[in-house]
């Protein structure tokens, strides 16, 4: 893979300017925007399902399990938790007032007790990373994003995207040693500067760059915060898609299911090896019984010959 030019030890990029970015359609604002009223309720077309949303904050937040339940409901809860986890997208709890405005908009069945809120960029880039392609986003030519974590003694560096080809590929260059790292093993690489902090690691792993790494721009333009939220989207399993049955295809006729087992055969970990105990119990048992027969055998035997003998 050719590589392009890249800045000196000491040349850090930061933001190019707004007209070097085309921004998604997604995220224009939208009419009305700024006369948007507290527990004001609309609707999104999201990939062709009608949303519910409410403003929370001055913020147009969705259902979080209306989405789940229309949209993703093909996954299962783990893989929607995990998967909004690893994109960093937080939820908002909705107010008990809240709850009941999307229980009557029919977001929320009645016996609901809370509903958790994302914003409407948020639900698109989830279901966009199940039911979409995450393809890099069309960034400038020997573009890099200004980067840094504070995990330990912190550190700072250029996150180039054209380097980004793969989970692991090292496309971030140290500010201060000009090494090359892979984003997960970024987070543990750190340089002890005059004015560094530590910062004991809050449960940092190679799997949760994408939480502590974060663009050094306090308040970056939205068009780079989206740019870099779709590079983090890549290679986070986004891509891959379940493979569902046809409408009146047979399961045992879909390459992805396996035929049911009979009820009988079913049987937890657990269970399974409590059954294989109480086998081996049972046959230690049977063990002690026998041996115990044979020893009051033999006993009643000699019993017997010595009272032969006496008579």
């Amino acid at each position: 893979m050719a590589s392009s030019p890249l800045p000196g030890p000491n040349d850090i990029l930061l933001a190019s300017p707004s007209s070097a970015f085309q921004p998604d359609a997604l995220s224009q604002p939208r009419p009305g925007h700024a006369n948007l009223k507290p527990n004001q309720v609309g609707q999104v077309i999201l990939y062709g399902i009608p949303i519910v949303s409410l403003v929370i904050d001055g913020q147009e937040r969705l259902c979080l399990a209306q989405i789940s339940n229309t949209l993703l409901k093909n996954f299962s809860y783990n893989e929607i938790h995990n998967r909004r986890v690893a994109l960093g997208i937080t939820c908002v709890q909705c107010t008990p007032v809240q709850l009941e405005i999307l229980r009557r908009a029919g977001a929320m069945p009645i016996s609901s007790r809370r509903c958790g809120m994302i914003t409407k960029r948020e639900a698109e880039r989830l279901c966009k990373s199940f039911l979409g392609e995450n393809r890099p986003p069309k960034l400038p030519d020997n573009f890099a994003f200004d980067v840094s974590h504070e995990c330990a003694w912190g550190c700072r560096g250029s996150f180039i995207p054209a380097r980004y080809n793969s989970s692991r590929a090292k496309c971030i260059k140290c500010s201060y040693c000009n090494m090359y790292f892979s984003p997960n093993k970024f987070i543990f690489h750190s340089h002890r500067t005059p004015d560094a902090k530590y910062t004991q690691p809050d449960a940092a792993n190679f799997n949760s760059w994408r939480r502590h790494l974060k663009l050094t721009d306090k308040s970056p333009q939205d068009e780079l915060v989206f740019a870099w939220e779709d590079v983090k989207a890549m290679f986070n399993g986004g891509s891959r898609k379940r493979a569902l049955p046809q409408p009146g295809t047979h399961p045992a006729c879909h390459p992805l299911s396996s035929p049911e087992r009979p009820p009988e055969h079913r049987c937890s970990p657990k269970s399974s090896g409590a059954t294989k105990l109480v086998q081996t119990r049972s046959i230690a048992f049977s063990s002690q019984t026998l041996m115990l027969r044979e020893i009051f055998g033999e006993k009643d035997q000699l019993e017997t010959t010595a009272d032969m003998d006496v008579h």
